[in-house]
């Protein structure tokens, strides 16, 4: 099959293949402001829920970090229950962070 170049946005009706394995049936995205506590060193910290509307849990997700995230923080999503996603920040330094509230944006990826 050749390669096909898309300038604008892609509607497909019957799920979307992405590469030679899954098809991608849904993206589903949502923002939120999130305020971490301060992350003591070598600690995680998950944020509270936001709602992504038909997320489930094992769906990929995809997490969008604010340009002021704190230098030491690794960012990562997952779906915790059906419809809701949250933002867990790993502090892999050695001291304490108190990370700046900023806007993330979670993206799930649904595929069969």
């Amino acid at each position: 099959m050749a390669s096909t170049t898309f300038s604008g946005p892609v509607t497909s009706t019957n799920g979307f293949i992405a590469g030679t394995g899954a098809t991608v049936t849904s993206i589903l995205t949502a923002t939120s402001t999130i305020d971490f506590t301060s992350i003591s060193a070598n600690t995680t910290a998950d944020s509270s829920g936001i709602t992504v509307t038909g997320a489930a849990v094992g769906d990929a997700v995809i997490v969008g970090v604010p340009a002021t995230l704190a230098a030491g923080l690794v960012v990562t999503g997952y779906v915790s229950a059906a419809d809701t996603v949250k933002v867990r920040a790993a502090n892999v330094t050695g001291s304490a962070i108190d990370p700046a509230s900023g806007s993330f944006r979670v993206v799930v990826v649904k595929v069969a």
